[in-house]
């Protein structure tokens, strides 16, 4: 019996046996697992490269063109006008004495005829006089009356006949200066800014009859902060005599597609602060050259103040400089560090700062958590992942309604071949 059951267990016996050899034998002969380097993940940033030189810092206004003389012209005498000059437009240029308009000058005329014969019969007078006193003066010598008065000489009347005359003299001098004036003439080189006479018009003495301006010099009130001012050190009561000494600055504006500069010098700022908007006008000056110009006045235009220069100075993207004036470098191993600068300038596009390396790469994009000692790989601006070359997504119900569209074709194909049959 006992035999018999161990012949039935026998099979059983060899196969656990095979197995536990089996399984020692793959334990024993087993391949030894690859052992790999844990390697992390690096962090991608987009960096600059630092250029440690000498920057010149820029202030920034803007401002209207306004001509620096400029005039109201009214004429001094009265009458009907009788020429106008050509030039004597809107837009019209002149030169410094041209007669801009004449007033009807046959009056005036009249007058200094009647002021001359008024001159002449009062040196008529004079004359008499005079006779008449020396006579006098020779009679009361003859009767030894040396100590007569000054009437009985006929020095009073010599007097008041002197004074007639140069009474009627400074009337002929003012007709023949109102006779002058009937010749409106240019006061200096110019531009006619409008202009309100015509031929026949009766003008008033004092009418306003013109605005003219000189277009040698042009100015620009500029707006400037107290961080402005400090920022291309300029004094609060500046002022220079020599245009050649100002601080330099560059005018542009735009007209339709094309931007016109020029450039100007900043001469003096205004007395005061604006109490509004605390704010200091300095006064730039552009030089007109030649006779014509495409600097007119209404233009507005932007400035471009020339500032300080700052030495060992770096510029870099506005995105570069975080909180308490810090920024992220990456050093020789690829590792994130923070350091602190020194914030000369900044604006919306870049800042100016001190205290940085030539030749380092600083982080010009955003992290999460900036930790010091984390990798990172530097990328350039055209590794970036647009939309154009983004995965695109599968439109499930798109697909649904193509499966639908191959059905309804395949029973269509059925349904022919059905009635083919």
């Amino acid at each position: 019996m006992f035999k018999k059951r161990l012949v039935n267990a026998l099979p059983l016996l060899i196969i656990v046996l095979l197995t536990a050899t089996s399984l020692y034998m793959l334990d024993v002969f087993k391949p030894e697992a690859e052992k790999r380097q844990y390697r992390p993940k690096k962090v991608k940033v987009f960096v600059q490269t630092s250029n440690v030189e000498s920057t010149q810092l820029f202030a920034y206004s803007q401002g209207e063109v306004v001509p620096k003389q400029q005039i109201d012209l009214r004429n001094k005498v009265e009458g009907q006008v009788v020429y106008i000059a050509p030039e004597f437009v809107a837009g019209g240029r002149f030169n410094k004495g041209q007669v801009l308009f004449q007033i009807d000058p046959r009056d005036y005329e009249l007058v200094v005829i009647q002021r001359e014969a008024k001159v002449a019969q009062a040196k008529q007078n004079l004359a008499k006089v005079e006779a008449q006193s020396k006579i006098a003066q020779n009679e009361l010598a003859q009767l030894g009356r040396d100590n007569a008065n000054d009437l009985a000489k006929w020095l009073p009347q010599l007097e008041h006949a002197r004074s007639e005359v140069k009474s009627a003299q400074a009337s002929l001098s003012q007709a023949q200066l109102d006779l002058e004036r009937t010749n409106v003439v240019a006061p200096f080189d110019g531009i006619v800014r409008n202009e309100n006479v015509s031929i026949g018009l009766y003008v008033t003495r004092n009418s306003n009859t013109a605005t003219l301006y000189a277009n040698d010099v042009m100015e620009v009130s500029l707006a400037l902060s107290g961080k402005q001012l400090d920022l291309i050190d300029l004094p609060l009561n500046y002022y220079v005599g020599d245009y050649a000494s100002g601080v330099d600055v560059e005018l542009s504006t735009e007209i339709g597609a094309k931007t016109l500069t020029w450039q100007g010098k900043i001469v003096r700022t205004e007395a005061a602060f604006d109490s509004r908007t605390r704010t200091l006008n300095a006064i730039a000056e552009v030089k007109v050259e030649g006779k014509t110009t495409d600097i007119v006045p209404g233009l507005f235009v932007s400035a471009k103040i020339s500032g300080k220069h700052v030495a060992q100075s770096t510029v870099l993207a506005r995105t570069a400089l975080r909180k308490n004036n810090e920024i992220w470098l990456v050093d020789n191993q690829d590792k994130l560090q923070v350091k602190t600068v020194d914030l000369i300038f900044r604006d919306n596009e870049k800042v100016v700062i001190t205290g940085l390396d030539d030749n380092t790469r600083v982080i010009t994009s955003a992290l999460a958590v900036a930790t010091p000692g984390i990798l990172v790989k530097a990328l350039d601006d055209g590794s970036q992942i647009t939309a154009a070359n983004k995965p695109k997504r599968k439109n499930k119900k798109n697909k649904n309604k193509t499966k639908q569209t191959q059905l309804k074709d395949k029973k269509s194909l059925n349904i022919s071949q059905q009635g083919g049959v």
